[in-house]
């Protein structure tokens, strides 16, 4: 690259700098006011300087940095000045000119990992010996009853027991952490137990069929109700009613419904009284999908707001904060749910925002606002978010979750909050033993993360030791997006070869 090039892409380096530290600073001034937790001051200032980053198209100016050896702007998340002062100081010196800047101190450069770090472990526990993502599996009703799950579970490298406050009761929930409590001192090994409100994700309330079990396959027609009285229509073998009665108000002929994580799709057919039928256009098996209580239904089309917060959630609530290192929440669409939660906690506790939250990303709203959600929610308490991708993908289109799931995590890593990598991961050896190749490659993806979340099935244990495993080697080689270049054998045995 010539001398006049290099002080050309200078300039526009130094412009671009002088503009992202300004709107950085601008956005960081509007949030610190109300920043009440002295260690996300330099994380929030980060972030903000990421978002003000990520205004510009950065394509052409990144092309332009590779052939003179430089950072192409692509690894900077956690670390948005200090990487762009550097950039900034090497090109001035290829370019014989004075820079705006000089090279930053080196302490900068792991400061941005070391706070995430820090927070992960504040919130998830400490990290494992062998491996930097930990391992949170959901538990099944029946390790209630059966310790030993548990203390399989624990022994294998479960890091975090979850508990989804949407099946069971009290009873349950109480012996299930006694067992992850006396696990984790069994084997001497940190186990965290994190609890979820369900919170206002729309369920299905209860099933009606003319057959024993409510199968249905693309092409059946069901009935929707949100009315305690349920009843089946004329000429219809199945009928589902909606957790939220008002719900089913709100949908239109031709838009879509879509049930189980995206198992059964469906399009209103037509609004009958008291519902409506739907028209399933598609299934993800040919031998069709049992139609069970609890299971979500996702109204993708429709823009609505429920409240945060179920009487019910308000009772759990009571127990969680007395028993759980960690609480989870579902559906937190925007700050004002930030703000209701934080309330709802500190009520229940002796000091306010000491308890850490996982807020659960599912829905486009709060991915467009993800920002604002992060720091309505780590300003004032220790925070994780947890990509729920099955209800985002609903939400979004699955063409579209590979994309979405990536922000999540720069942006969290931009913040330096931890990520949790959630639903289906493993699904096939956690149900039948066996995984598929495509679940073996997530699992690498997930790496990316500092947590991955296993849900509940009769191979779990298998799955733990799989996942961890996996995680064990791949992370020898990988940390976040950036490749660790171990001595590679393929490369010495090809060497070996012309000896």
């Amino acid at each position: 690259m010539s001398n006049e090039r290099a002080k050309a892409l200078l300039g526009r380096l130094a412009d671009l700098r002088m503009q992202v530290a300004q709107d950085g600073e601008a956005l960081y001034q509007r949030w610190e006011k109300d920043i009440t937790r002295d260690v996300f001051h330099d994380s929030a200032r980060n972030l903000a300087h990421y978002l003000a980053l990520r205004r510009h198209d950065l394509q052409e100016l990144q092309w332009e940095l590779i052939p003179m050896g430089l950072s192409s702007l692509g690894r900077l998340e956690a670390r948005v000045m200090p990487t762009i002062d550097s950039v900034v100081a090497s090109c001035a010196l290829i370019a014989g000119a004075e820079g705006p800047v000089g090279y930053p101190p080196e302490e900068e450069f792991t400061r941005g990992e070391s706070m995430l770090g820090s927070k992960s472990e504040s919130i998830l526990g400490p990290e494992p010996q062998d491996r930097y993502t930990r391992i949170m599996v959901t538990l099944p009703t029946e390790a209630a009853r059966e310790p030993q799950i548990i203390h399989d579970l624990v022994e294998r490298g479960m890091e975090i027991a979850r508990i989804n406050c949407s099946h069971d009761d009290e009873e349950a929930w109480a012996a299930m952490i006694t067992h992850v409590r006396d696990a984790s001192a069994r084997f001497d090994r940190p186990c965290r137990v994190s609890m979820e409100i369900p919170g206002p994700k729309v369920r299905i309330d209860r099933v009606l069929s003319s057959v024993r079990k409510a199968r249905v396959f693309t092409g059946d027609r069901v009935f929707l109700t949100g009315k305690k009285r349920m009843y089946l229509p004329r000429g219809m073998g199945v009928a589902i009613s909606c957790s939220y009665e008002e719900m089913v108000d709100y949908v239109a002929v031709g838009e879509a419904v879509i049930i189980d994580d995206g198992h059964i799709e469906s399009v209103v057919e037509e609004k009958v009284e008291d519902g409506v039928v739907l028209r399933v256009t598609r299934v993800v098996s040919e031998r069709g999908v049992l139609l069970r209580p609890e299971k979500g239904i996702n109204f993708p089309g429709i823009d609505y707001k429920i409240p945060l917060l179920s009487l019910r959630d308000e009772e759990i609530l009571d127990f969680i904060c007395q028993h759980a290192d960690i609480i989870g929440c579902s559906f937190v669409r925007d700050s004002e749910d930030v703000k209701l939660l934080r309330h709802a906690i500190n009520q229940r506790l002796e000091k306010p925002d000491t308890l850490p939250v996982i807020i659960k990303i599912e829905t486009l709203e709060s991915m467009r606002i993800l920002p604002e959600i992060l720091v309505a929610s780590a300003s004032h308490v220790p925070t994780a978010v947890m990509i729920a991708r099955g209800d985002l993908a609903v939400e979004v289109g699955y063409a579209r979750l590979s994309e979405y799931q990536e922000e999540i995590l720069w942006i969290c890593e931009a913040a330096h909050v931890p990520v949790i990598w959630a639903t289906q991961v493993v699904e096939t050896l956690v149900k039948t033993g066996i995984p598929t190749r495509a679940e073996v490659s997530d699992v690498t993806l997930a790496a990316k993360s500092e947590c991955i979340m296993l849900n509940k099935g009769p191979h779990i244990n298998e799955a733990v030791t799989f996942v961890g495993d996996i995680l064990s080697k791949f992370e020898k080689h990988v940390y976040k997006k950036t490749a660790i270049l171990r001595r590679l054998s393929i490369a010495s045995e090809t060497f070996d070869k012309l000896t």
